[in-house]
């Protein structure tokens, strides 16, 4: 098997976990509200990425800056995902992935305002059919839970904004990506705690709940375990190939959208009406073409 073919199937089987986990921590924030629901997957996480980094790994942060970066990028990404788990109870899974993994038109925005660099007119026009992509997936025509669409959509800028600061950590301080996982998900574990603890009413009842009820510490467990497997799995592909791949590498990261709106239906029963399987397709096809045009 050459370098490149496992490179892609990687990949592939990075965008396939990181949608199956989704369908867990649905069910967890359905059972048990966002912030319970956070604190539980997350404690299951930071476990998972500890004992990945402790095998793999180096957990060596050189200085000061460093941590204070990965401390940014938790709290950032605390946001990004306490909006995606909000998301979840009012949206379907296909339709939430897919307006969170827009994070790439956000981040060409960043690109834009901090550098002045103006994208090529096909990176334009394909922003512009995912934008329409948006208006399909959220026009519902009668208001209704259309403020709910919001959320993924501040998931997406969360998630630009927290790739600009992995990059950094990764390429210029020259952090282990293991330990940038681990660091990251065990700060924002504490925050969701923090949070929790600070604001959640009923404790014990959520307590009693979970005891009772062992499938929710299992779909926890599941749901933290396939996203730091499908951590592992996105890193791999860049070890594998050259530069000039990476495109091809994050088009294929976006068969998450696919494979997100398939597992709900198969799992939860999710359906979208017609508009938004028209909305949820087009965005694909257009992140997919944008990742492989080039610069």
């Amino acid at each position: 098997m050459s370098p490149k073919f496992q490179a892609y199937l990687s990949a592939l089987a990075s965008a396939f976990f990181y949608s199956l986990n989704q369908i867990f921590n649905k069910r967890v924030t359905l059972a048990l509200g966002t912030l319970p629901a956070l604190v539980s997957v997350y404690a299951f996480l930071t476990l998972f990425d500890f004992i990945f980094c402790y095998l793999f790994g180096d957990f060596y942060l050189r200085d000061i800056r460093v941590l204070l970066e990965i401390v940014l990028v938790s709290l950032i990404g605390s946001v990004a995902i306490l909006t995606l788990f909000e998301s979840f109870k009012y949206l379907p899974i296909g339709v939430a992935i897919t307006l969170a993994n827009l994070s790439p038109v956000f981040l060409t925005l960043f690109v834009f305002l901090t550098t002045g660099k103006i994208p090529p007119l096909k990176k334009l026009a394909l922003i512009g059919l995912i934008l329409f992509s948006v208006f399909l997936i959220t026009f519902e025509g009668k208001g209704g839970k259309r403020w709910a669409y919001l959320l993924p959509l501040v998931t997406a800028v969360g998630w630009a904004l927290t790739g600009l600061e992995f990059y950094r950590l990764v390429n210029i301080y020259k952090t282990d990506p293991l330990a940038v996982a681990f660091y990251t998900s065990l700060y924002m574990f504490v925050v969701f705690l923090a949070v929790f603890l600070a604001v959640a009413e009923s404790k014990s009842y959520i307590l009693k709940k979970v005891w009772r009820f062992k499938k929710i510490l299992l779909w926890s467990a599941l749901g933290g375990f396939f996203t730091s497997i499908g951590f592992i799995l996105a890193i791999l592909p860049f070890r594998w190939v050259d530069i000039t791949e990476t495109p091809v590498i994050e088009a294929i990261f976006t068969l998450s959208t696919p494979f997100s709106v398939l597992l709900s239906y198969l799992l939860l029963r999710e359906r979208l009406t017609l508009r938004q399987t028209v909305g949820v397709t087009l965005s694909f096809l257009a992140l997919f073409m944008f990742f492989l045009s080039g610069e």
